[in-house]
């Protein structure tokens, strides 16, 4: 299983004096364990997919188009709080096919965890031997419905300091994309809104399919869909995500009348 085998790469640099290099600021890190990670799941997947495209946060080389079936990879998703010694690290591989997330699969090494999904197949979480189907909660009102936000690190963004006004019954905290998505489609949390702007197209694309086929809906802050044959890495626009239609069409309703 190349998850697996992958989760085992990243879990045995976890907690270790590890070196930490930079590829644009303090807010990009990279390891060894992101490197042999990602070596590890480009090779096994081009040794399965010759014909399938490449994307992936550790190789410079980027696909020549997003029209295909194109593999979105984050061989560790979460550095900065990999290195700081924080459980909620994801590996996130997700496959597109003319735009459309159709398979993902993330990993949370630190908690053993793997779910994944395939279109119109459903998610499932793995237990042991056993593959349980997991599912979103049906919260419909924001007053309800637990928020999971970023782990601030005395930084705030002015996004996040605008939509502090809405009234969610809870917030809670997640880890990396991966660990957020998971736990909206799993029913621990009901939404997210991303207050990153650097988000990537490998950041969303295996937790887009699993939140989707847990009953969950991702969109840009706008409420359209991810452009995933869009050129370049980055969304346009960061995203929502939320368990149901019901409750997304109000977080964004909300977001609109914000100006967010």
């Amino acid at each position: 299983n190349i998850l697996e085998q992958a989760s085992s790469i990243v879990l045995k640099y976890f907690n270790t004096d590890l070196a930490i290099e930079y590829k644009k600021d303090e807010f990009d890190p990279v390891t060894l364990a992101d490197k042999e990670a990602d070596d590890f799941i480009r090779k096994s997947l081009h040794d399965l997919f010759p014909n399938d495209l490449q994307l992936s946060e550790e190789n410079p080389i980027l696909p020549q188009s997003y029209t295909g079936r194109v593999w979105m990879i984050d061989p560790l998703d979460g550095t900065r709080g990999f290195t700081e010694g924080r459980d909620n690290f994801s590996i996130n591989i997700g496959l597109v096919e003319n735009g459309v997330p159709i398979l993902g699969f993330v990993s949370i090494p630190a908690q053993g965890k793997i779910i994944y999904a395939e279109k119109m197949k459903g998610s499932f979480e793995k237990s042991g031997d056993q593959f349980n189907l997991i599912h979103t909660s049906d919260v419909k009102e924001i007053k309800n419905a637990c928020l999971i936000m970023r782990e601030t690190r005395g930084d705030t963004r002015l996004i996040e300091e605008k939509i502090s006004v809405l009234k969610f019954s809870e917030k809670i905290t997640g880890g990396s994309v991966g660990d957020k998505l998971l736990k909206i489609a799993s029913g621990i949390a009901d939404t997210q809104i991303n207050t990153n702007n650097r988000i990537c197209k490998w950041d969303t694309a295996a937790g887009q399919i699993i939140l989707e086929e847990a009953g969950g809906v991702i969109s840009d802050l706008d409420g359209k869909p991810i452009d995933y044959k869009a050129d370049g890495v980055l969304l346009g626009r960061s995203y929502v995500a939320s368990a149901n239609v019901n409750l997304h069409a109000k977080v964004i309703a909300e977001l609109q009348k914000l100006n967010v």
